[in-house]
């Protein structure tokens, strides 16, 4: 479709025009442009980042179900045993959080627990989570029914505890 108007020309056009692509790869464009253009496919639904330690692979962490509109995510980590319990699973999801904060502008961050997994359990209290819920019997492992705890921290929440933090120091 092509529309006429007074020295210009409206043609339609789709996400595969390539001139079009090129002309947003200028940063001068892109930067007051929405979000969705920041991206050549739909927004991400999910964000992962492996977590090295002296150039090896000791897991992960991500954001997951990342939902742009209502600006929230739910985030993932594992380590490999190897390196649990040596602190980099809390600075990592730190510094996760302080990103999709920050940076994603989110607003709010969940995670889902198995029951039997203390150790996250304390982990994500330990950084400010806030237990929202249990799902009972959710989760079938080991010959046995568990519950899934449901956690969630607000934007506002980890700012008022990262400020805390600072005045600390």
């Amino acid at each position: 479709m092509v529309l006429e108007g007074e020295g210009f020309r409206l043609r339609a056009t789709g996400n595969e025009d390539s001139e079009l692509k090129a002309l947003m790869e200028d940063e001068s464009i892109l930067s007051n442009m929405s979000e969705r253009r920041w991206y050549t496919e739909p927004m991400p639904s999910e964000m992962c980042f492996r977590l090295e330690v002296e150039g090896e692979l000791i897991g992960e962490v991500s954001l997951k179900s990342i939902r742009w509109f209502n600006r929230k995510a739910e985030v993932s980590l594992f380590i490999v045993p190897k390196y649990q319990g040596k602190g980099f699973g809390k600075k990592a999801l730190k510094l996760l959080m302080k990103h999709a904060f920050e940076t994603f502008n989110l607003h709010r961050l969940e995670a889902e627990v198995f029951e039997y997994n203390t150790v996250s359990q304390k982990l994500l209290e330990s950084l400010g989570f806030k237990l929202e819920g249990v799902s009972r019997e959710a989760r079938y492992y080991n010959g046995k029914y568990w519950g899934i705890f449901k956690y969630g921290i607000l934007e506002d929440e980890f700012v008022k505890r990262e400020n805390k933090e600072v005045d600390e120091t």
